[in-house]
């Protein structure tokens, strides 16, 4: 009798051991991704309970500790969860959640006093901007328009104001091939779940926007980084997936790439369209960041208009609260995206779109991106005094910039330090896709203080850190 329970408790644990051997940063990280990336890949199911702290600890080479600490870092994600005298279990579902949201790090930067963790704009006059443009829409005769439902992807003066502005882009001027969304952010939740199945291939940078690992998992897909140079996705690279496995969908950000600040060359955006025209790979052409570029070059989307999803939002050069995003779709898709957005939310807020159309078709989203230009330069420039003789990737009028680490830290460890004395920032591993982690770097973004005075000071302690010894690793019980 005692051996029949015995032998039922061995079945129901799984025998998963995670690969960590390639893997850099800290063993309890290593070990909490390998776990999300087998989830994804359905290597360990839901439901299956994970080897005890003490047989994982035994079989990888490292403390319980560290083991303890990666099961809390995997619950934390939405990985796991654990029943008191019984394991630790996979979550349900298709992955979780966490990809998507841990980079905010909720439990630092709530106490913090300087966050460079989130990419924001700077405020500027926005709030003076707002309560004119709020009380012309109070006297306007349609106001009841603003709080009817809308069925067409948005209201057809709102889709014209934004399909008016694209033109700058080169882009088609057709209202029909616009969808608003409630954010950019949520356009790239839309053209995902509109345009691909479960176990579909999506290709991205090598390190990305995070939330795209998040969504991805949400739906099912998996995912793969692309080898990337100083100028954003290597085309030979991409033909080569393509040629071994071709993926549904590319996501890129061919203008101030994130994190790295990466500005595709005109030459290479044509490239790359064509390998995926060749390929019948769609696009989604990210260009959130693509305003603070003056001349940037024209959208991949140009180059390959029939599979090509441009996307951006209010959210960066007007304000982030003003949750309106937009979908420039291909024609034969646009119906599909539309349905796709209404079960998802059904509609943005024409209330919000409203108040983004008066803005483009006034000059004040032009003033808006000239401010924020010259406050994003100010901004780089004391990064660079700050931070002179060391290595990291820009651009003048970029919000955020990509700073390696020298020999003697790792970026885990130097975003802990920095969390210590009252800054966050994040580090490489919150952006790299998969296991293609290769680089010590952290991103650092400068839109986010509200005053230069707050960007001076969070700078002068990341800058006096790195001169500063990592401490060693200690084992956590």
């Amino acid at each position: 009798m005692t051996m029949c329970i015995y032998l039922s408790c061995i079945v129901t644990m799984t025998m998963w051991m995670p690969n960590i051997e390639e893997r850099r940063g800290p063993r309890y990280l290593a070990i909490s991704d390998a776990l999300a990336d087998d989830i994804r890949e359905e290597k360990i199911k839901a439901g299956e309970r994970l080897p005890t702290h003490r047989d994982l600890a035994f079989h990888l080479g490292v403390t319980v500790g560290t083991v303890s600490r990666a099961y809390a870092e995997a619950e934390r994600r939405g990985l796991t969860y654990g029943e008191v005298g019984r394991g630790t279990y996979v979550q349900g579902g298709q992955g979780t959640n966490a990809e998507a949201t841990s980079f905010f790090r909720k439990e630092a930067t709530e106490s913090n006093k300087i966050d460079f963790g989130l990419n924001m704009p700077a405020a500027g006059n926005r709030a003076a901007a707002l309560s004119e443009t709020l009380q012309d829409i109070a006297r306007s005769p349609h106001l009841d328009d603003f709080l009817a439902y809308q069925t067409d992807g948005g209201m057809l003066p709102h889709r014209q104001a934004i399909s008016n502005w694209l033109t700058k882009y080169g882009l088609t001027n057709d209202p029909e091939q616009i969808v608003i969304s409630a954010g950019a952010q949520h356009a790239l939740t839309v053209v995902l779940m509109a345009m691909t199945d479960p176990g579909d291939l999506v290709a991205t940078e090598s390190h990305t926007y995070p939330a795209i690992k998040g969504l991805t998992q949400q739906l099912g897909l998996k995912i793969t980084g692309l080898e990337m140079d100083e100028f954003g996705i290597v085309p030979d690279a991409f033909e080569r997936l393509c040629h071994s496995r071709p993926p549904k969908i590319l996501y890129c950000l061919p203008t101030l790439q994130n994190p790295t600040t990466a500005i595709m060359p005109e030459d290479r955006r044509q490239e790359i369209a064509a390998i995926a025209l060749h390929y019948n790979v769609l696009i989604m052409d990210d260009d959130v960041y693509g305003y603070l570029v003056e001349n940037a070059p024209p959208p991949i989307s140009v180059y390959a208009p029939k599979i090509s999803f441009f996307i951006s939002g209010a959210s960066k050069f007007l304000a982030p609260g003003l949750r309106v995003g937009f979908i420039h779709s291909p024609a034969p898709f646009a119906d599909k995206i539309r349905s796709t957005l209404q079960l998802t939310t059904w509609m943005a807020a024409p209330l919000m779109a409203e108040i983004e159309r008066r803005w483009l078709e006034d000059g004040t989203a032009d003033e808006f991106i000239l401010w924020h230009r010259t406050e994003a330069q100010f901004r780089q420039q004391v990064a660079m005094r700050e931070l002179s003789g060391c290595d990291f990737s820009s651009h003048p009028s970029s919000y955020h910039f990509w700073l390696k680490m020298p020999e003697h830290w790792r970026a885990e460890s130097f975003v802990d330090r920095v969390a210590e004395k009252g800054v966050t920032i994040l580090p490489s591993t919150t952006f790299a896709v998969g296991t293609s982690n290769d680089m010590e770097a952290v991103r650092i973004c400068l839109g986010s203080p509200d005053t230069r005075e707050k960007v001076e000071a969070g700078l002068k302690i990341i800058a006096n850190t790195l001169s500063e010894s990592q401490r060693p690793a200690q084992n956590v019980i």
